[in-house]
């Protein structure tokens, strides 16, 4: 009869503790959110979850003070020492913590009542969640339905997320909790009353209290009975049988708990005395009572907290609104003279009293590097503004920039639109003007900065804005690819912005010219220096000269500039292009064959794109895809090819790169008639829109494909394409151009020259996908002149090469090619590299174990080899995976044990 826990709710959390289990062991999702209303049991079943893995255990709850302390929560929950004013890279310092933590043993980080929790500890957690999915880590997080928090919202949202809602308790549950509490079961008369409680936890405590403090339970025995209570009546709401439970309190200990209410979270009775300036010790006898009933409790630092927040709410909630405003103002004085003008400004906004105002500004001051908890007030401070009728246009202009430093870019666009609305001054509109388009450019709304832009060219502007304005409508048109990139140069004066000269440089790159697009790439990154405009409105100048240094030089010498555009981002704090610098890096290590590396910084970059909100990512995803073709993951390759079109994002300057993509896999595949007529598709687009600095790296590609389907029409397209690019092409285009040229015109011995110069340029260069396939296509042009012994002596080159890099479909196309031109190869002949173990780490998977074994943690790996401390975690996560190790102290011992002296 009274089976405990046998329901929905209990269904509900074993499922929970069964995924619990599963991330503990580093399968499935690893960050697991659970989600109910208030007084539902959110602690108690976090409480019994923990119990059920062998973790180390590490806990913060939020409170209803905590939004208002950026990173309270995050640096309780890791340990980390709370400045009164965040520093800037505070956030560094807690991704350190997190990578030292994570390395000595694996770890269960819960966070409670997360809906409380400030915006800077959210972000975190953001980043916790990615992060989890490679260290052995797994976040638990409780929160409430209301209120409705962004930035939980995205969390929830992650692949790496599951949520569950906790279902109310059923009746079974509900005598097994009287019973707990009564030491006897309850009679008919009780259950029908618990039963008006919704299945609430809580609520059927607090019921159970409130009839016990007034004597009407009896328990006979093993049951309990009630009397004088009338079971027709409906069972009144959690809040109204709490309201009872403090009105059952003496007058001082009410005006205790409403003091704490207002405070907003935890108080020791000095904070508290101080506010009617009176000695602590005239609280300990109300203190005592209230911790006696069960509404307050005393912490191990002897601050006063509610048990629970319900208590709270509804304390702060009966207390008259005037004298609500004379406890808001008190408490705001107290933090004044302790210096927290955070909480100043949040109280003297409660009470509609002082100088509120310049309240908010200081505190702005103090939340410069945290501009997500800047928003938090700010949106606070409109409220109240709004509400008590006065202006708010003051502060459009600050929010809008909190919410692009946040990377809140949507609701950014939006705050400065409405801001320019508003706005009188002419500094005003300009600065609202800029933050507009700086967040409609990154998240890819091209047709909304073009209307913008047009419109705004119709008014009498200054010839200084009108040349502004004219650049971003160029530089948008480029990166939309929503025309043909132009042949004839912009004018630039020698005074040209650095905008002024990253529009010429692509320009100049996507037309052809390499050497004269690096050039002003680098002269626009020298100036963004000089000019010093700031980590929101900077340009993108210091992304593209290793962008189009690949594209010229080949990747060994992008690799090179990428490392100063990293340093430079760093100084320069321009934080928002760390996703671009992780989609050239993630390209870079692509064309050199390390795929495990280059899929490390695609998805690193794909993360914190999807964060922010960034709109350009084709070149990235599509790219991604192609590493899932070259590795045979074709399901994953389609899902992701498929998102991405579903997504409706633009094409990146009009590049077609998930289309190539997609090419690709149809030809792996073996649907070869698909993939030439989707390749004639990808020739007219980007020969459409003159992208003659890209289309080299197409062509071999588009050049195989009509080959191996003798598409005469597909050869003549790409050859009348190359015709058109200017001369001189890039030094590491040159052997491609020439390749495709040769497979288009299908003369073996024309194909068996152009390929292996182009295979020997590429090895010098460092690019190992053109030397491959340089390779194939000379094996296959020797085998087609009947000259076996050399195209197996290439062909060994180009599976050296594929399977080393783990390209398993790549080397399956070699193999199937030459076996129907006549030639069979034993895979034994040649060398693959192993999948497990120490040989089978990346040449930086290496290095970073040597980093690890020398004691260097994360952030001091991530500097030392200018990546994000998020790429050195999912490249120690595929170390450890490869080596069958669990932690970092585990990879530290397996390297000593290998070379006792790891160098730094």
């Amino acid at each position: 009869m009274h089976s405990p826990l046998l329901g929905a709710r209990r269904a509900a959390i074993d499922d929970i503790a069964a995924a619990l289990k599963l991330a503990a062991d580093g399968v499935g999702p690893s960050t697991l959110v659970l989600t109910a209303g208030p007084g539902s049991g959110k602690t108690h079943t976090l409480r019994e979850l923990v119990t059920t893995v062998n973790l180390a255990t590490r806990w913060a709850t939020a409170d209803e003070l905590s939004w208002r302390q950026p990173y309270a929560v995050a640096s309780t929950l890791l340990g980390v020492e709370l400045p009164a004013t965040v520093p800037a890279r505070y956030g560094d310092r807690l991704d350190e913590a997190l990578d030292s933590l994570s390395a000595r043993e694996p770890h269960v980080l819960v966070i409670d009542d997360a809906h409380n929790a400030d915006a800077g500890s959210l972000e975190f957690l953001g980043r916790l969640a990615a992060a989890a999915t490679d260290l052995p880590v797994v976040v638990l997080v409780a929160r409430r339905h209301l209120p409705a928090r962004e930035l939980l919202a995205r969390l929830v949202s992650r692949r790496s997320s599951r949520e569950w809602q906790l279902p109310p308790m059923d009746p079974a549950d509900l005598e097994v909790l009287a019973h707990d509490l009564l030491g006897a079961w309850p009679d008919d008369r009780l259950s029908g009353l618990l039963a008006g409680c919704g299945g609430n936890p809580m609520h059927a405590r607090a019921l159970i209290d409130d009839l016990r403090s007034q004597g009407d339970i009896v328990v006979t025995g093993d049951r309990a009975t009630t009397r004088g209570v009338d079971t027709s009546a409906p069972t009144a709401s959690l809040h109204a049988v709490i309201r009872d439970q403090l009105a059952l309190l003496d007058d001082t200990s009410r005006a205790l708990v409403q003091k704490l209410a207002v405070w907003g979270g935890a108080a020791t009775l000095n904070d508290l005395a101080a506010l009617d300036d009176v000695p602590p010790s005239a609280l300990v006898g109300a203190a005592q009572t209230a911790i006696d009933s069960g509404v307050l409790t005393s912490s191990d630092d002897g601050a006063m907290v509610f048990t629970h927040d319900v208590y709270a709410d509804v304390a702060y909630g009966g207390l008259d609104p005037a004298l609500r405003s004379v406890l808001h103002a008190a408490i705001a004085r107290s933090h004044e003279a302790a210096g927290n003008h955070q909480l100043v400004a949040h109280h003297l906004m409660e009470a509609g009293v002082g100088d509120s105002v310049a309240a908010v500004t200081r505190a702005q001051e103090e939340l410069e590097h945290v501009p997500a908890v800047v928003v938090d007030l700010l949106d606070t401070a409109a409220r109240k503004a709004s509400t008590t009728g006065s202006s708010v246009r003051t502060l459009e202009l600050d929010l809008a920039t909190a919410l692009a430093r946040s990377g809140q870019l949507a609701r950014a666009a939006d705050v400065a639109k409405q801001g320019l609305t508003n706005a009188a001054d002419l500094d005003t509109v300009a600065r609202l003007h800029r933050i507009l388009l700086f967040t409609l450019i990154a998240q890819g709304r091209s047709a909304e900065v073009l209307e913008l832009t047009d419109a705004t060219l119709q008014l009498p502007v200054d010839p200084l804005t009108r040349v502004a304005l004219l650049d971003v409508r160029r530089y948008v048109a480029i990166l939309g690819g929503s025309a043909p990139i132009s042949r004839e140069p912009f004018a630039l004066s020698e005074a040209a912005t650095p905008s002024e000269l990253v529009t010429e440089s692509l320009r100049r790159f996507l037309a052809g010219d390499g050497a004269g697009g690096l050039e002003l790439a680098l002269e626009a990154s020298r100036r963004e220096g000089e000019a010093g405009d700031g980590p929101v409105l900077s340009t993108s100048a210091d992304v593209w000269p290793p962008f189009i240094e690949h594209y010229v030089h080949g990747p060994v010498a992008a690799e090179a500039l990428l490392d100063r555009a990293t340093r430079l981002r760093t100084d320069r704090g321009a934080a928002w292009m760390t996703a671009y610098h992780d989609f050239v890096r993630g390209g870079v290590a692509m064309s050199q064959g390390r795929l495990d590396d280059a899929t490390a910084s695609f998805d690193s970059g794909l993360e914190r794109a999807a964060d922010a909100g960034l709109g350009w990512t084709s070149i990235a995803e599509g790219s991604r895809a192609m590493i899932d073709v070259l590795r045979g993951n074709f399901s994953s390759a389609t899902t992701r090819l498929e998102s991405f079109a579903e997504s409706g994002a633009l094409n990146q300057f009009g590049l077609p790169v998930p289309a190539q993509a997609e090419m690709l896999l149809l030809e792996a595949q073996r649907k070869l008639r698909p993939a030439a007529a989707l390749a004639s598709e990808v020739c007219y687009t980007a020969t459409g829109l003159g992208l003659y600095g890209w289309f080299p790296s197409l062509a071999v590609d588009c050049a195989r494909i009509a080959h191996r389907t003798a598409d005469d029409a597909l050869a003549d397209q790409i050859i009348a394409g190359l015709a058109e690019m200017p001369e001189p092409a890039p030094e590491a285009r040159l052997g491609p151009i020439a390749l495709a040229r040769a497979l288009c015109s299908g003369d073996p011995e024309r194909i068996g020259v152009a390929s292996t110069d182009c295979a020997r340029a590429a090895h010098d260069l460092g690019d190992a996908l053109t030397e491959a396939a340089g390779w194939e296509e000379a094996a296959c042009a020797a085998i087609a002149v009947g000259d076996k012994s050399t195209a197996r002596d290439h062909s060994r080159s180009a599976l050296v090469i594929t399977q080393n890099m783990g390209a398993s479909a790549l080397s399956t196309r070699i193999t199937s090619r030459l076996r129907a031109l006549g030639l069979r190869l034993d895979p034994r002949a040649v060398r693959d590299r192993p999948r497990t173990g120490w040989d089978s780490l990346t040449r930086t998977e290496v290095t970073i174990a040597e980093l690890v074994a020398a004691g260097l943690n994360g952030a001091e790996i991530a500097q030392k080899l200018y990546i994000s401390q998020r790429t050195v975690q999912t490249h120690v996560s595929h170390a450890l995976a490869k080596m069958g190790l669990r932690t970092r102290v585990e990879l530290a011992a397996a390297v000593a044990r290998r070379d006792p002296e790891p160098a730094l």
